[in-house]
């Protein structure tokens, strides 16, 4: 018994000493556990492989046609349009005119006609948007940012067109200023058009397409609905009726445009 007291002393001794916990554990045990590896990020490295294949084919220049399609038409259709617009005013005559056509109080009816003579353009390869503008510009601005980021010569359609018109001796159909613009100012074509998905986050299904100028080939198209990758179960966290699994956020344009950037980038990796 009085051995048992004097290693029970001993030890409420040392713990009383405020001696470090380390001491406690046999040398050469780690005091707590590793955090275990994280697992690869296997999309950020298809992008960043992709990106260095663009690189190495040139960093060839893409011209973008947001919501339009390159049409089969090669030339454009007008009608002339006659417009006839016109104002009426109605006002209360002040005095009796000198002719004597009305009197004074009368209601006096007045009318400024303007006719001209034009031409409207029959078709248009413009696509009407699903997206209400403020929406529209933040998916597109996040989608060419994310182009953009990867390294990625995004050219602009209509200033290829007006420079190929304004030029001397440019064309002055618009279809034949179109294909050469956009052949002088750029490698690759990218279309993006939309169409209606009710079961889609946003509404929306987006087709992107990437073609080769040169040889007419069509490099990718890519159905998407800017869900990007599959996000797994969530953490649970304490709600009404008690622990449920957390809600992701909901899909906003931004970050479909984003996501839509990325699923590109991985299907055009091995194929720029």
């Amino acid at each position: 018994m009085r051995m048992i007291a004097v290693w029970a002393g001993a030890f409420f001794a040392v713990a009383a000493s405020g001696a470090p916990a380390a001491a406690q554990y046999r040398e050469g045990t780690p005091e707590v556990l590793a955090a275990p590896a994280r697992a690869p990020n296997m999309r950020a490295a298809q992008e960043t492989r992709s990106a260095d294949d663009y690189r190495r084919a040139g960093s060839p220049r893409i011209v973008v046609f947001w919501n339009r399609e390159l049409s089969d038409r090669i030339a454009n259709d007008y009608d002339t349009v006659l417009t006839d617009r016109g104002e009426t005013a109605v006002d209360t005559a002040a005095e009796v005119s000198r002719n004597g056509r009305y009197a004074e109080g009368a209601l006096v009816t007045t009318r400024d006609r303007e006719v001209r003579l034009g031409r409207r353009e029959v078709e248009d390869d413009r696509r009407d948007s699903l997206l209400d503008e403020s929406r529209e510009w933040e998916l597109l601005e996040a989608f060419q940012s994310r182009l953009q980021s990867n390294g990625l010569v995004l050219v602009d359609r209509s200033l290829a067109v007006r420079a190929i018109a304004a030029a001397e001796g440019g064309p002055a159909d618009k279809q034949t200023a179109e294909m050469r613009g956009i052949a002088g100012l750029a490698d690759l074509m990218m279309t993006l058009t939309q169409t209606g998905a009710p079961d889609a986050p946003l509404g929306i299904r987006f087709k992107i397409t990437v073609t080769d100028l040169d040889s007419g080939q069509i490099v990718t198209t890519l159905v998407a609905e800017g869900e990007g990758p599959p996000r797994g179960p969530g953490r649970f966290v304490a709600g009404a009726n008690g622990f449920e699994r957390e809600q992701p956020p909901a899909l906003d344009a931004a970050q479909a445009g984003a996501n839509l950037a990325s699923d590109l980038m991985m299907r055009l990796a091995g194929k720029w």
